[in-house]
């Protein structure tokens, strides 16, 4: 009898591995769903699932309405929609992509951190809509950019520091900056080795010339930062998210940045995603909003469509995929689908 594999997240033109799954007897049911009746309805008889587990409803109650299925892949970075707890009471194992765009967010993340430094958005506005230039009125110019500092010997604080943050370290430490970070989960001597300084949260906001945000969006992690940790950052720092944007308790940045308690933000993520166009966020001059397309390039989305039916391959012959999200179910999963 035929596995059966249903992938949620089909966008015509996109390289789904679909190659991959030919030596293997597969029925491939393809759609773009996403709503928990969809999910529920196309779902309950297969045998793996590939959707987003970071924004659709993989509840408690789709996953209990899965008949058989070993593995949910998820096409995605975070799993902040999925309950890992109920899969894993079904066996059921959760992998995501850890590792297919780490060059693209910490790339972003660097350059948001330039941009801001260097107000460089600011005086493209400038140059566009009023013609200023430095050789023609210094003055008006140097008006609307003062203060800008030298990135070298800068300070940059990461918050959370695995393998996103690790890369926007090494690039800031090759840039001449300074890198402290917090990130209880990690051994000092892991950040030592690679020239970070491991430090608590408060010497972060306190020391860092830029605030960088590389935490998973958990309960434990919504609105971590709020107006009481900008009230302790440098009135002349920067905000960087390129994580989620309900890590960050946005009316208290917007109230921040009104009060000058910071000088700026670069963010790629923000709490509603697209954002509302009554934000005040939008209306900052000292803001710089990427829409969410830090994750992407040619490359990373190859990575991100390919790299789960590589998983649903592993999974449907019987062996852990190597991006199990919920390893302590291994040696019971592998009893039963082996």
């Amino acid at each position: 009898m035929s596995l059966k594999v249903v992938h949620t997240m089909n966008i015509p033109g996109k390289d789904l591995g679909e190659e991959l799954l030919k030596p293997l007897d597969v029925v491939l049911v393809k759609g773009l769903w996403g709503t928990e009746e969809e999910l529920i309805e196309h779902c309950h008889d297969a045998d793996a699932i590939v959707g987003d587990i970071a924004r659709k409803p993989f509840n408690r109650k789709v996953i209990e309405s899965l008949d058989h299925c070993r593995l949910i892949a998820g096409a995605v970075l975070g799993y902040d929609s999925v309950d890992l707890a109920a899969a894993s009471e079904r066996d059921i194992a959760v992998t995501n992509v850890p590792d297919y765009c780490l060059d693209e967010v910490s790339g972003r993340a660097v350059a948001l951190m330039m941009a801001l430094a260097y107000k460089v958005v600011m005086i493209d506005k400038a140059v566009r809509e009023k013609q200023l230039n430095m050789v023609g009125d210094m003055n008006a110019m140097l008006d609307l950019i003062q203060p800008v500092f030298r990135l070298r010997g800068q300070t940059l604080g990461l918050v959370g520091c695995s393998k996103i943050g690790t890369a926007v370290a090494l690039k800031a430490i090759g840039m001449g900056l300074r890198v402290i970070a917090y990130d209880p989960g990690i051994f000092d001597g892991a950040l030592e080795s690679i020239g970070i300084k491991p430090v608590s949260m408060e010497t972060v906001l306190k020391e860092s010339d830029f605030v960088s945000l590389h935490v998973p969006f958990l309960p434990s992690t919504k609105n971590l930062m709020g107006y009481d940790q900008f009230k302790k950052m440098k009135k002349t720092a920067y905000l960087i998210n390129t994580a989620r944007g309900g890590i960050v308790d946005e009316p208290a940045l917007i109230r921040a940045l009104q009060e000058g308690l910071i000088a700026g933000a670069g963010l790629d993520v923000t709490v509603s995603e697209p954002i509302e166009i009554d934000n005040p966020l939008l209306s900052m001059n000292n803001v710089i909003l990427t829409g969410h397309t830090g994750w992407y390039s040619t490359d990373a989305e190859h990575e991100l469509f390919r790299k789960p039916t590589a998983q649903v391959v592993m999974a449907l012959e019987g062996k852990w995929p190597i991006y199990g999200l919920n390893p302590y179910i291994r040696d019971k999963w592998l009893k039963k689908w082996r």
